[in-house]
């Protein structure tokens, strides 16, 4: 498939920005995407780009765009690359499309350990969807890392990551011999991921009414 689409690769959905209201012991956030097309390949949430594995004459060939993530980091040098380690991330927010798709698996094989020969398949749940339509703001009140009392600590630093994911499922994936359909119906994004910085703190000057 790479030497097809001369090594090109699906990047999926970019991330979308995120942007905080700094209040007393909370964060209200707000997740936005750049509305042009040259600027983000996800501009008003309509990401579509055919899967490179997906069988050129197959009818459902797009990986679309499904939802987003936020995740909270342990700290400053925590990776990007680490945000499926518990110890150092933690989701703190989902939200997708309401269309029937909630939990997305992706199937990775290894080697039968029992010597035979085979592929041995398993399931990986990368989703666990709300199935509730897409929401762009949310309130964050709990530390995620706290040991004890998980209450945002005001002038404190929280360190956040947001991700975009697209899905498709052109065929229910089969193991049974010959292996068919979809290995990969989630695709996260890789365009845009990046650590933001949102310190809790007493508003003095002004009545916001935010909530």
């Amino acid at each position: 498939s790479l030497f097809n689409n001369c090594f090109k690769i699906n990047r999926g959905p970019d991330a979308p920005d995120l942007e905080f209201i700094e209040m007393d012991n909370q964060l209200i956030c707000l997740l936005s995407n750049d509305t042009l097309q040259a600027l983000s390949n996800n501009a008003k949430e309509e990401y579509a780009e055919r899967g490179l594995e997906i069988p050129e004459l197959e009818e459902d060939s797009m990986y679309v765009f499904e939802g987003y993530k936020v995740y909270q980091l342990a700290g400053p040098d925590v990776s990007i690359a680490e945000l499926d380690n518990f110890e150092k991330s933690r989701l703190v927010f989902q939200s997708d499309i309401k269309n029937g798709i909630d939990e997305i698996y992706n199937w990775t094989s290894v080697a039968d350990p029992g010597g035979s020969g085979l592929k041995v398949w398993s399931p990986t749940r990368m989703v666990k969807g709300n199935n509730a339509g897409i929401q762009h703001s949310f309130t964050l009140t709990e530390d995620q890392f706290a040991e004890e009392d998980r209450i945002l600590n005001n002038h404190k630093k929280y360190y956040y990551v947001a991700v975009a994911y697209a899905y498709n499922n052109f065929e229910q994936f089969s193991f049974d011999p010959p292996i068919s359909g979809q290995r990969a119906p989630y695709l996260e994004g890789q365009r845009n991921v990046r650590k933001y910085v949102a310190i809790p703190r007493t508003i003095e000057y002004s009545d916001l009414q935010a909530e």
